[in-house]
């Protein structure tokens, strides 16, 4: 049974030099000149009564215009026969690249672990945001090229980019923390200058004990920053930083600022995995 599909070139051939292609199709026109004339041989001499010779010839053109035409076949099954010709060479070609772009996964997967297991409760263990970048850009290459799909990227380096955006937002809001730490010492000094006893009805000491709280509720929504999905940047942070309490506008407009700067970044690394500019990331998280 023949099996005969469209199929493209074979890309290994092209890779061929030229003096071989040039061989291997001056052997095919070769085979098949042979063939036809076995066959136009073998023709005449069954019109003759030859019965012998033409069966030998025609038998022996068609074997030439075979081999001369393997190529173009997929499978070829018959008479306890099975060739595989491009078919078998492209699985042989995937399988190499797999095999080689597993290794690479592989090495990187192992050089991770040991980096892990050697700064697992030490100090100062946590890597750099370069290292994590390059890390993460090499496993995306890797499965890329392996064939997985964005969602499958995604579900991969969804924590790395969850907790990367985490450290560029707690860097960015940095001096909020500052000036938050600055407002609630300006209050308790308020609170110590009012009058001993304090009376809990006293509407100044009501006023400085809420704002107080309001800060400190506050700094509670700031520290499950954390807890954000990759998707909830930048937008939810842009809004953390407008909802800062009893902090003048004129200190907060440079955090915001910088806060707008780097909102698209944030999109284009959920969207695209990558950063066309990560060192200002680098700058600003290792600042």
């Amino acid at each position: 049974m023949l099996h005969n599909p469209a199929m493209s070139a074979n890309r290994s051939a092209s890779k061929l030099p030229w003096h071989l292609r040039l061989l291997f199709g001056l052997t095919n026109w070769g085979l098949f000149c042979a063939g036809a004339v076995n066959l136009t041989v073998g023709t005449w001499y069954a019109f003759s009564g030859s019965a012998t010779i033409a069966a030998t010839s025609l038998t022996a053109g068609l074997i030439l215009l075979f081999a001369a035409t393997i190529d173009r076949f997929e499978s070829l099954k018959g008479l306890g026969v099975e060739a595989k010709t491009r078919q078998l060479d492209q699985k042989i070609e995937q399988a190499d690249d797999a095999l080689r772009r597993l290794k690479e996964l592989a090495e990187v997967a192992g050089a991770s672990l040991i980096d892990l297991n050697s700064k697992m409760g030490r100090w100062d263990s946590a890597p750099r945001a370069r290292e994590s970048y390059a890390l993460a850009q090499k496993v995306r290459g890797i499965m890329s090229s392996l064939g997985s799909d964005p969602s499958s990227l995604r579900d991969a380096l969804k924590p790395w980019m969850r907790i990367t955006c985490c450290d560029l937002c707690n860097a960015i809001a940095a001096p909020l923390q500052k000036l938050i730490q600055e407002r609630q010492q300006a209050l308790q000094r308020e609170q110590s200058a009012l009058t001993q006893p304090l009376d809990p009805k006293d509407p100044a000491l009501l006023r400085i004990t809420s704002d107080i709280n309001a800060l400190n509720i506050y700094g509670r929504r700031f520290q499950k920053i954390f807890q954000f999905e990759v998707d909830d940047f930048p937008d939810r942070f842009l809004q953390l930083l407008d909802d800062v309490p009893l902090v003048a506008p004129q200190g907060l407009a440079p955090i915001k600022a910088k806060a707008r700067q780097f909102a698209p970044s944030m999109i284009e690394l959920r969207e695209k995995f990558q950063l066309i500019n990560p060192e200002l990331w680098f700058a600003e998280i290792d600042k």
